[in-house]
């Protein structure tokens, strides 16, 4: 069967991401959450949200 998924190299990241404790505190857009720390994905990137950084 082919692989239906596109990015394969994001989602590898992502799951590393979750198996390091990160949850996905949203689907849309996507949004992972570690403590104040979250990252959310959009066209393809997984992008720091700053406000986080600033804390």
């Amino acid at each position: 069967m082919k692989e239906q998924r596109h990015l394969p190299a994001l989602r590898a990241h992502i799951e590393q991401l979750l198996s390091k404790g990160w949850i996905i505190s949203s689907r849309n857009p996507l949004t992972l959450q570690h403590g104040h720390r979250c990252y959310l994905v959009s066209h393809g990137m997984l992008i720091s949200d700053s406000a986080s950084r600033a804390a």
